[in-house]
């Protein structure tokens, strides 16, 4: 018996966990099986993706069915059906039931809950070729890590490794699908070590934690990240955690933690209280932001916090107060989402309360609700593109860091600077560094720091890895900068260089004379005077192509890097 199993990810670097989880189960369950594995994307050419599953001739197929592939497995499961109706289509995942609703195919079969847990019955009718239109699995099955060996330099070759070491979640957030679970389980430390040391062994990019709130016992997390710490492998980390759940030994470990190990997760989604309470989101908003602040600081863990914009009484004036609460942490990356009503939740059958009127389809965005009407939620989501491009792509690091030195209202910024996109045309235009930095140099025509703010736009331009300055900005002779100091700095000068190797050095690097405000941005400068700023090659760890920098000393006798704080 032949069994295909299908992923339809997000992009090529994912994958999906489930499939691999099934995979071992029926392995194990039916004799002789044999089961193969193909994973797709959602962008992928719709008619090759089909005739690459019918190549196949499988006995049965199974798909694994989210938010984001819903549709296309909508149209994938419909063609196949008419095409093959008499073969098995099995589904499961989050968005299977709904899915599973709105087609009423003759072969198709769906199963919910953790595949682990599925009955023997289930197996038996596969065998047979004959399915029942559902299969409701066991509760709170065992789980362990599926991969095989074979795995990692075929089916995970290049991607993202998806691994667990709990299932379930402490909250109950009603607009998630883990409201309805209860309760959390944890695998035996050692158990996840030895799968994780064997993972490792094949050296991955990244390992994505999927557990729901990973430091949700301190002392289990914090012996998991020592002991990832203290292996010696190029391998990122990434965990969701909840930021109110800190201790002081997590951040005494993550302090010394080597800069991109580990990247954090964060579902903020709203500082406003009476929000939180009405989606029973429960955690200390103050420490929270305090944890997100102290985080940022240590900059060395990469951090993606989640706003959610449309939450129950989420005005304007609460989300731009936790839109301006967030900015002030230094965060590295602020993901405006829309609120998705999802199927079977606890607000989905609250929808009537709080008038919330959400698309028919996955994924499910707000459209409208109670306190924002559909003209100004566009405005708002517009907003949060703006935000997306111009804050996360990281080419305004400095920029940023300025407005929150002066105290700015953030929000109040990103609005004028959503008008002036809009006016432009820009969210119709390729988002590059050069569209963007012309918009902010048009911005500035109309503040009154508007000589430094230009000075802080050419130094993120240099900063984020550009060798000249563009013609929007202010002319700066960099190549007279460079000459001048070649002529003026040592012969040698360790660790950044030493005479044999002199010429190299200033071929790779550029050096710009910035006022005392924007020295001020990367380096504790007290001084009043210009000074210049050496860029150097990006270093490991640092995002985006970002350029080390290092401050010419005022006789130019040595650089001083940042953490001099001279």
């Amino acid at each position: 018996m032949h069994i295909q199993l299908i992923g339809c990810n997000g992009r090529y670097t994912h994958s999906t966990l489930s499939l691999f989880y099934l995979r071992r189960i029926l392995a194990a369950k039916i004799v002789r099986a044999e089961i193969s594995i193909q994973q797709f994307t959602i962008n992928d050419n719709y008619f090759e993706t089909l005739a690459r599953i019918t190549d196949q001739e499988a006995d049965c197929s199974c798909f694994s069915v989210y938010i984001w592939n819903s549709a296309l497995l909508g149209r994938l499961l419909t063609d196949l059906s008419r095409l093959q109706p008499h073969t098995p289509l099995i589904i499961g995942g989050p968005e299977a039931a709904a899915l599973a609703t709105r087609l009423d195919l003759d072969n198709l079969t769906l199963v919910t809950g953790e595949a682990e847990g599925l009955p023997h019955s289930f197996f038996d009718d596969l065998s047979r070729k004959s399915l029942q239109k559902s299969y409701q699995c066991r509760e709170r099955p065992l789980f362990s890590s599926p991969y095989d060996k074979e795995d990692f330099s075929r089916h995970l070759a290049n991607r993202h490794i998806y691994y667990e070491s709990s299932r379930g979640c402490p909250f109950s957030c009603s607009y998630c699908l883990s409201a309805q679970a209860t309760g959390v389980r944890h695998l035996e430390l050692d158990q996840v070590k030895e799968e994780l040391d064997l993972i490792l062994a094949h050296k991955p990019t990244i390992v994505r934690f999927i557990d729901r709130t990973f430091n949700a016992l301190p002392a289990r997390t914090v012996e998991l990240w020592r002991h990832l710490l203290g292996l010696e492998c190029e391998t990122s980390f990434h965990f969701e955690i909840a930021p109110d759940l800190f201790t002081e030994e997590m951040f005494t470990l993550l302090a010394e933690a080597p800069a991109g190990k580990f990247q954090f997760e964060i579902g903020l989604q709203s500082s406003h209280a009476p929000t939180l309470a009405a989606v029973n989101r429960k955690m200390e908003v103050n420490r929270a932001l305090a944890t997100i602040r102290r985080l940022a600081a240590l900059d060395t863990v990469h951090l993606h916090v989640d706003l959610i914009l449309g939450l129950p009484f989420e005005t304007e004036e609460s989300y731009q107060q936790t839109f301006n609460d967030l900015f002030a942490t230094g965060c590295h990356y602020m993901q405006m989402g829309l609120l998705k009503v999802l199927p079977d939740t606890p607000l989905a059958r609250r929808q009537n309360d709080f008038a919330l009127l959400a698309a028919s389809q996955p994924p499910y965005e707000l459209l409208q609700n109670n306190w924002f009407s559909h003209a100004r939620l566009k405005h708002f989501y517009w907003f949060g593109e703006c935000v997306e491009k111009f804050y996360n792509t990281h080419f305004f690091k400095p920029l940023f860091r300025y407005l929150r030195q002066r105290g700015e209202n953030a929000f109040l910024f990103f609005m004028e600077l959503t008008a002036a996109c809009h006016k432009k045309g820009f969210f119709r235009q390729a988002a590059t560094q050069e569209l963007m930095s012309t918009l902010l140099a048009r911005l500035a025509r109309q503040r009154a720091d508007r000589d430094t703010f230009l000075e802080i736009l050419q130094l993120c331009w240099l900063y984020a890895g550009r060798r000249t300055l563009p013609s929007h900005l202010p002319f700066q002779d960099l190549k007279k900068n460079k000459a001048e100091l070649y002529q003026d700095m040592p012969q040698n000068l360790p660790p950044y260089y030493s005479h044999s190797d002199r010429n190299h050095f200033f071929k790779q690097v550029e050096f710009g004379s910035f006022g005392a405000a924007a020295v001020n941005i990367l380096f504790s400068y007290p001084g009043k005077e210009p000074r210049l700023i050496c860029f150097m090659a990006a270093g490991k760890g640092r995002p985006m192509g970002q350029r080390r920098v290092v401050l010419v000393a005022e006789d130019k006798s040595s650089l001083i890097p940042p953490e001099s704080r001279n």
